[in-house]
Parts: structure tokens; sequence; C-alpha cells
């Protein structure tokens, strides 16, 4: 049983309400949710969307929706071919004098319902609302807690007029009900966005300070923290100030952790190369957005595979991590903090737009925990911050511990962090800094990917969000396969063994040049095994992937 729901508007109008409430209530009854958010990066007028996904079985993308709620003609006439055969429209009566003939047109060859509501007041969300509940028969209960959780911040006034707008709006409805209905099915889900999990893993593994200049998809990371009153935050005047203000945090022995996107991450280049020399701990959460440059700010792509395993200059290792779903944003939220400061280094989550702002219901969540690393509380007087040891992690102290002063500087130094420029300590200190991270997945106990329907002899790779729809299209279509990339950096070396004897691999990627696929074929030399094909399926129209897009496989 699946439903796929769009509701459009205008900008400035505050329609994500509507959204959030239908995702609850539907989450309530039971069912899996899964939306995509797509908006013009503009404060006034346009058109946006938000689709919600819903199903009995396992959420996933589809351009075509089954319903419409459209908050005003052009919203309506930009969509209106995405709805399907058969479908229905809900929107104000006014707005069926503004359509065009075109569209008019339209909705009478594909027999679309529109139903329509006479709305005089500014209530247009919760009238479309009962509309939308009339039809489907959605139990009313329901729909007042979703009102009463969506609201709460407004007060029992707005709360109280809404519940009464949508009561007197089912009282004068009368139209032929769907047979689709949806019953309770189960005990309520749990739903959560992206970046609302990402902050409470970071918050859950003791995050112990944020900052960040707020940047569209990454922003809501640092609204979340806010939120929570439960960590010291820096909305600073620029990402240079961010990442400085953590790298001296980290220093002093705190957790920490900043969030930006491309542009942003770009300014914190070279304070990230002061973190390798330092050996810092800092966990960089960047989100992909459409670029080059400010690019296409609100929309999805993954542009910045490349400049996550290559994020600032000079010849270093460090830990990339690619989350593909809301439980592992938590965990690998709380994961990145743990692994900066057993290592002693960069760890950047890597996330894009579709993930960061998707909602959807989730399972139960694991909680990376706290693993600070080895940490001296009683050091010798001759302590050596840069000791040479033989895993290449010296332990640390914090920051006030009798005989524990020592020296954070960007140039090269030596075991007590004097600069140094002799030859031969440069060249240990470098081995030293590579050395972290040998035989990391070993030591750590961690699979750097997942793979699903192993059997199959075509195998797609992904990562992030697009998972969601990928494992959808594996079902339909067994001859196929899925790898989820976990760590992008460090690549785990038993990845060769789970594709080499594959027929084909098909790199499913948001970008132009395919640089998913580029790295991985680059580090296993797979293009010089002959029996092995290697194709791809690219996307960067500013959109994730959709189930149709998908089924452009099945056609080859």
């Amino acid at each position: 049983m699946n439903l796929n729901i769009r509701i459009t508007w205008p900008a400035w109008l505050g329609i994500n309400s509507t959204s959030d409430i239908i995702t609850h209530i539907f989450a309530t009854l039971w069912y899996s949710v899964l939306t995509d958010i797509e908006y013009e990066s503009r404060i006034k007028g346009g058109v946006n969307y938000f689709d919600i996904f819903v199903s009995d079985g396992n959420p996933y993308l589809t351009k075509i929706c089954d319903v419409i709620l459209a908050f005003n003609a052009e919203s309506l006439e930009k969509n209106i071919a995405s709805l399907r055969p058969n479908g229905v429209c809900f929107c104000n009566e006014k707005i069926r004098s503004k359509l065009h003939e075109e569209t008019l047109r339209l909705i009478e060859e594909k027999n679309i319902k529109l139903i329509t509501l006479e709305i005089n007041d500014k209530y247009d969300n919760t009238y479309l609302l009962a509309l939308f509940a009339c039809y489907f028969t959605l139990p009313h209960e329901v729909i007042h807690e979703g009102i009463a959780a969506i609201f709460a911040r407004k007060g029992a006034l707005v709360i109280d007029a809404n519940k009464k707008i949508f009561e007197n709006a089912c009282a004068s409805i009368s139209l032929e009900k769907s047979s689709q209905t949806f019953p309770k099915i189960g005990e309520p889900k749990k739903v959560r966005y992206g970046n609302k999990m990402i902050a409470e893993g970071l918050i859950d593994s003791e995050l112990e300070y944020y900052s960040a200049y707020p940047m569209t998809p990454a922003s809501t990371v640092l609204t979340e923290i806010i939120a929570s009153k439960k960590v010291p935050y820096l909305q600073a005047e620029d990402e240079i100030a961010v990442i400085n203000s953590a790298l001296g945090s980290s220093f002093t022995g705190a957790r920490s952790a900043v969030g930006t996107s491309g542009g942003g991450f770009a300014l914190m280049t070279e304070a990230l190369s002061f973190a390798v020399q330092a050996e810092f701990p800092i966990v960089a959460i960047l989100s992909q957005r459409a670029g080059p440059s400010t690019g296409t700010p609100t929309y999805h792509e993954t542009w910045d595979i490349l400049y996550a395993l290559n994020p600032t200059f000079w010849d270093f290792n460090h830990i990339v991590l690619t989350p593909s779903s809301v439980e592992e944003a938590y965990y690998f939220a709380g994961l990145a903090l743990n692994l900066a400061d057993k290592y002693q280094s960069i760890v950047i989550l890597l996330v894009d737009k579709q993930l960061s702002e998707m909602v959807t219901t989730y399972s139960a969540r694991q909680c990376a925990g706290v693993e600070r690393g080895e940490i001296l509380t009683n050091p010798p007087e001759d302590y050596k911050r840069y000791n040479f040891t033989e895993t290449g992690i010296s332990p640390r102290v914090m920051v006030g511990t009798k005989n524990g002063d020592f020296i954070a500087s960007s140039y090269e130094h030596d075991e007590y962090g004097a600069t140094s420029e002799d030859s031969e300590n440069k060249k240990r200190m470098t081995e030293k800094r590579w050395k972290k991270l040998e035989n990391f997945f070993a030591k750590e106990g961690y699979t750097g990917f997942q793979v699903f329907n192993p059997e199959a002899k075509k195998m797609l790779i992904a990562f992030s969000a697009t998972t969601y729809t990928a494992k959808e299209f594996i079902r339909q279509n067994p001859e196929f396969g899925l790898i989820v990339i976990t760590f992008l950096k460090p690549l785990d070396d038993r990845l060769l063994e789970a594709i080499v004897w594959k027929e084909e691999l098909i790199f499913v990627e948001n970008n132009y040049s395919g640089q998913l696929e580029n790295t991985i074929c680059g580090q296993f030399w797979l293009r010089y095994r002959e029996w092995l094909v290697i194709s791809h399926l690219r996307k960067y129209d500013l959109f994730p992937f959709y189930i149709e897009d998908f089924n452009t496989l099945l056609s080859k």
C-alpha cells in the first residue's frame, strides 16, 4: 500500500506545518514515511513542494504523485504533470478561475479529480487538511494529535483554533471518498529528519562544543544544537572563525565539531591543515549541495566527494564517514567524535542535502557512546605531546594538567611541539601521522560497506540517501544487488572481494564526473579487469534519484 502526497506552495506562506502534520498522521498510524522537500533559494514566491511517500513497506522516492495539495495556481500548474492519471488535487476554489486553459485540459485528459473548498480566510492549510482527511477517511483524533504536536510552540490558542477550523470544515464537506484507506496497523513510529539525527548523535556522544555559520543544507544542525540547550555553541561571523574557534576548543580537550557546505568548507581548509599538523581532533560535517561556488544552494547534488577525500593541502590521511540512513546519521555522528579523539585527526561526516533535510520514520537507533582515546592524567615531567609511538598516536593531556604543557604549532615540530626543520625528524613525523590509520578496519572491527542481495551479478554502488530508493529497485529487480559505501576513507580493502567477480558494476551518484566511480576504480584498479563491465547512472539536474531513474537500467 503506497501513497505519494505532494504539497506545493510559494515561499513565505508557512505551509511546512501541513507537511509535518500529514507526516505525523501516517507515522502515528504505523506507516513508513520518506519525504523529499524541494524549494527555491528565495524568501517569497516561486514554487516549492514537499513530497511525502507513505508505505506499509519500505518507502522510496518517485517522481509521480497520487495526491496534490496546492496553495496557489502557479504551484498547481507547475506540478500537475507529476500527478498520475485518476489522481486527486485539493485546493481553494478561488484557484480554479486562475488556471490556464491548457491546465484545465490536462486535468480533464488525465481524469484528475479537482476537489475544491471555498476558503475565505488565511487558514488554507487547515481547510485543505480537512479535505484530505475526509477523502481518505483518516481518524480525527490522530489529526488533532498532529495539530497539537506541530503547533505546540505556538500555544494553546493556535492549537484550539486550528482544531476548531478543522472540525467545522469536515462537518461542511460532502465528497466521494477514496476507496483507499489507511487504518491504524500498529504502534506509532518515530519520525526525524537527517540533521536532527546528526545533532542528537553528537549530543548523546557528549559533544562539548559546536560552531557554525548558517549555510544550507547544514544550517539546521546548528539550529538543533541551540534548541537542545545542552552544548556550548558559537554562531560565528564566517567559516574561518567557525573552524578556528573549534580548534581552540579541541586544544583544551573538548569534543568539538563544525558544520557547513562546500563554500564554507573551502574557507576551513587552512585551519584543517593546521589540525593535521597539530593533531587536533575535529569533526567536520560537510553537507553537499549543488555547486560550483554558490551554485544552486537549496538543491541536491554530490559534488564534494573528492573534496572530502582531499580537504586541504599536504600529504596526509584522515577519515570520511558516509551515513546512508537517518539511523546511521545518528550513530556516525557520535562515532565521528570517537574516532577524532582516538586518532587525533580530522573526521569528515559527508552527507548531502537529501539526507540532511529528508524526514523519515526510523527504527531503533544505537548510540556510539564515548571513546576519548588515551589521555594522561598524570604525565611525566618530561611529557612529550608528540611522542613517537608504535601506533603513531601520542597520549594527550587536558589543558591545565600538571607537567602537561606543550606547544601546538602549525610548523613541523619535534616531540615536544617545538619548531623543527631537521630532515630526520620531518621524515619520522610524517610516518607517525600516516601510521595512525594503518589496518584501521582490523583495529576497529568495522566493515566499510554493506551488501544487499550479494548473489546478484549486477551490483549498484551508492551512498547516502540514494540507498533508500536503490533498495526498493533491487527488491523489485533481484537480478541487481547493491553495495552501500559507509567509510569513504579509508576504503575497506575487502570491498574488492565483494565486487571483483561480478559481471557489472553500476556507480550511482549525483555529479557529472563520476567522483565515487573514479575513486573506487582507481584504488582497486578495476578498469584493468577486462571481464568486469563498469557503467554508471549519474544525475546532475538538482534532484535526487527517483525509482524512475533506476528503472532506466532495465532498458539497457
